[in-house]
């Protein structure tokens, strides 16, 4: 039945005289709390109601099923309620870490990537990034915004060809609203193309794993990388801690090496090689280690076995990958002259723009071109040594005389400048102010560490060399475990 209001007179309502009175506001809310009180909400409710309702219509009259059928709706709707808040309140606890996952599947420089329409670019020699942004709607103001707001942030400079720049915008055929450069898998730079121009750089976590790998030799140090599916990072980093013990220009069948060493994961994909721990090269029977050992007040982090900085005084060679091309000759016929002449020095070839390193701590006393030398930089290492590095390119940036460098230091560039036929680098050595073969000189040793740090060594190299000695040799063809798949190695506790 339902209850039809007519205009007050003195402020009460009357009614049509075929209606009963309508009750107001506050008996229908009054009957709704009659209604619903003690009413369990997980119980059978609209039977319970229904019951109530007859024994109310039966005392009170038919007015009472317009105000049970308003109370019946408000019910369910304070119920529907109640169960939404139950549900929001259910999401917002802390659930187990592991039952969600850290990276949304859809998530990608912190966005929604399937929110957007993802296009990127590949940075080609030559390119502007001003001359881009433009290209994509922005105005040169803007532009120039963006590049004040980089200013203590990224280094615009840093960007690199043959890395991408990658646009998001929220529509297919609108300007894009943000732009993404990745400069290494650690980290990435979010531009954003709109107002306020805004520049953030975003370091990833980093999570680290303890690895192992080892390989044989069966042609060269190099191939036995790559067939143990093993990175150019790693090789660089095993050649810094070994190259003073080892000859790698002198390879043989059969060498062998083991390495444990830290492992970057990042998003769940192995990204980066972190320290060596412990490595070994094993040439003939014998075997030359390095062992990550620091402690506060050392200069040098790795040690052999007696205990002797595993980065000796003289590192062999100014680089890491080459081969010997011309060793010291004093006979020998020039390339580019024609006649017999001394050379004084040893030649590496290697790749126009391969890093020189430098091959001892020292002081630069010439950085400069002259001549058949062509570009070249001199160091003064103590009272008795000196070396040169001929026919560079050109000069790592900051060397100039006066400077003071350290072992392994890149001081220059291959190149082919002076009388050169090709790019290399003439390595030449001084002993006491006159030139000699650098490769037939026994090197001073440097001093082993002593005393209460030594014993301290001692326990860390036996249970670092109990880690070497758990990893199996590797040969081509054997099933190898690939780096991103390997499992992390229990360190020994020092």
């Amino acid at each position: 039945m339902l209850v039809k209001i007519i205009p007050t007179i003195g402020g009460k309502p009357k009614c049509n005289s075929i209606f009963a009175p309508a009750p107001n506001v506050r008996t229908i809310f009054e009957l709704c709390s009659n209604l619903t009180h003690n009413v369990n909400p997980d119980s059978n409710w609209p039977q319970e109601i229904l019951r109530r309702l007859k024994r109310l219509r039966l005392r009170k009259g038919p007015v009472f099923a317009a105000c049970a059928a308003l109370a019946v709706g408000l019910l369910a709707a304070t119920l529907q309620l109640s169960k939404s808040r139950q549900a929001a309140a259910l999401a917002l606890t802390d659930p187990s870490l592991d039952a969600l996952p850290v990276v949304p599947d859809n998530m990608r420089w912190g966005f929604a990537i399937n929110e957007f329409h993802h296009f990127d670019s590949q940075l080609k020699s030559g390119d502007v990034l001003g001359e881009i942004l433009m290209a994509q709607g922005l105005t040169y103001p803007e532009v120039n915004r963006i590049v004040e707001n980089c200013k203590g942030r990224f280094n615009i400079n840093s960007m690199r060809m043959g890395r991408k720049l990658n646009f998001l915008a929220k529509q297919e055929g609108q300007a894009p609203d943000y732009m993404i450069y990745e400069p290494s898998p650690y980290e990435y730079a979010v531009f954003h193309l709109k107002e306020p121009f805004d520049v953030n750089v975003v370091k990833r976590e980093v999570t680290i794993d303890t690895v192992a790998a080892s390989g044989v030799l069966e042609t060269s140090f190099w191939q036995a990388l790559v067939d143990n599916n093993l990175s150019d990072e790693l090789a660089d980093a095993m050649i810094d801690v070994l190259a003073s013990s080892v000859d790698f220009y002198h390879q043989k069948q059969g060498d062998r090496f083991k390495v444990v060493y830290e492992q970057h994961i990042v998003e769940g994909q192995p990204v980066g090689t972190g320290k060596i721990i412990a490595a070994m090269y094993e040439r003939e029977g014998k075997e030359f280690y390095a062992f990550n050992f620091e402690k506060p007040g050392e200069k040098t982090n790795y040690f052999d076995y007696d205990g002797r900085p595993a980065r000796k005084a003289f590192l062999k060679s100014p680089l890491k990958f080459s081969r010997i091309s011309s060793r010291y000759n004093l006979h020998r016929l020039h390339p580019v002259l024609g006649y017999h002449k001394a050379h004084l020095g040893t030649d590496y070839a290697a790749p126009q723009g391969t890093p020189i390193m430098a091959v001892a701590e020292g002081t630069v006393v010439e950085a400069t071109r002259r001549g058949g030398n062509g570009i070249f930089v001199k160091i003064r290492h103590d009272g008795i040594y000196q070396t040169q590095y001929l026919h560079m390119s050109g000069f790592a940036k900051g060397i100039r005389p006066g400077t003071r460098v350290a072992q392994g230091q890149t001081i220059g560039y291959v190149g082919s400048t002076g009388l050169a036929t090709g790019p290399h680098v003439c390595f030449r050595f001084w002993k006491n102010g006159r030139e000699v073969d650098h490769l037939r000189l026994n090197l001073p040793q440097p001093e082993p560490i002593k005393g209460a740090i030594l014993e301290e060594f001692k326990g860390v190299r036996d249970n670092l060399i109990q880690l070497l000695n758990s990893v199996e040799y590797h040969t081509h063809g054997q099933p190898v475990v690939q780096e991103n798949e390997a499992e992390p190695l229990q360190k020994a506790e020092p």
